[in-house]
């Protein structure tokens, strides 16, 4: 296994290279820091405040925290018992991790140690879009390669780890992270998961899946995507690019929507998709059915299992028993909503 200084080098010397092009290609000479693509000491701090959350086999319920504050090493071995854990290691999208900590959550919840390294941890990070606007910006160029070299260090970085289940190792991406995750050539992971992220740019280089053959690939976005509906030259057609890989799955949405793997018609394919090789009942997990955590005729408390819209359905269910209507007390806590009914 090469050194962190080798690895740091090798990387350094392949992002300068490709900022000089970038630069010199398309027009971007006016955009600073390349050589902080791969600096060690800014890559380690994108994984050692990656966000972790952990499956209740191992942690009681999903713990959220940095891998230093959790001390991931440590706290996997002491609850694993020598088992080999299945594990994600997930690429947020251009606006950072703040939109992605549910869907973290769900993840665990199917069992999976889910690793999030935060790009925003460095010190120098520019925006690569306006979330506003759904637009894409000038930094864009520069924030792809930050987190393609966040992504190597990461795998690095999981090669220490005895106690992943190598053959349910994943790769998930959300929009821009999407696009790093379909364009991994290398062969560390079961399966990549593109979510929000069509396969073709308006340059060459933003096109089609990189990852090795016998890769499985689960792609999920809508045609509707604002995202693409605003920045020209995007589209959607990774179900070209894997129809030909067995065990891949796309699923095309018609709702307007940029982050999709939890829609209904998406997430039943995701939980299949992730589970097939584990020990569990995949059937079981796709119910969508709350949890009644407590219940009388002046309300209810239920538990969310991948959906809010099951758990608004249930409680109006419950409350016209009782001749009421529901009402949403306050906002959910730990996936728990509270309603009463008058």
């Amino acid at each position: 296994m090469k050194t962190l200084t080798t690895f740091s080098l090798m990387i350094a010397l392949s992002y300068a290279w490709i900022g000089l092009v970038a630069a010199t290609d398309h027009n971007l000479s006016n955009q600073p820091n390349w050589l902080l693509v791969s600096d060690s000491e800014e890559l380690d701090r994108t994984w050692s405040q990656a966000l972790v959350f952990l499956p209740e086999t191992i942690g009681g319920k999903s713990n959220i925290g940095p891998i230093k504050g959790v001390h991931l090493p440590e706290t996997i071995s002491a609850a694993q018992d020598g088992d080999t854990l299945p594990t994600v290691l997930y690429l947020h999208s251009c606006e950072g991790l703040g939109h992605h900590r549910e869907d973290l959550r769900r993840l665990a919840k199917l069992g999976f140690v889910v690793i999030a390294p935060n790009s925003f941890a460095r010190d120098y990070r520019p925006l690569g879009c306006n979330e506003e606007r759904e637009k894409f910006i000038a930094n864009f160029d520069l924030t792809v390669a930050f987190q393609k070299a966040e992504l190597d260090y990461a795998v690095l970085r999981l090669g220490e780890y005895s106690w992943i289940d190598r053959k349910n190792l994943f790769l998930i991406g959300s929009g821009v992270g999407g696009m790093i995750a379909a364009h991994y050539q290398g062969a560390d992971f079961a399966g990549h998961v593109i979510e929000g992220w069509g396969c073709r740019g308006p340059n060459p280089l933003f096109d089609g899946i990189r990852a090795p053959e016998n890769v499985r690939i689960f792609s999920a976005v809508s045609k509707n995507d604002p995202w693409y509906q605003k920045n020209p030259g995007f589209s959607v057609d990774c179900e070209s690019f894997i129809k030909t890989r067995e065990g891949s799955v796309a699923v095309v949405l018609e709702r307007p929507a940029h982050y999709v793997s939890w829609y209904p018609k998406s997430r039943a394919a995701l939980i299949r998709f992730l589970t097939r090789d584990m020990d569990v009942d995949s059937e079981a997990l796709t119910a969508d059915v709350p949890t009644v955590v407590k219940s009388s005729d002046s309300g209810i408390k239920l538990r969310e299992q991948w959906s809010d819209e099951t758990v608004y359905s249930a409680a109006k269910a419950h409350c016209l028993k009782h001749g009421k209507k529901s009402y949403l007390l306050s906002a959910p806590r730990d996936g728990v909503y509270s309603f009463i009914c008058e």
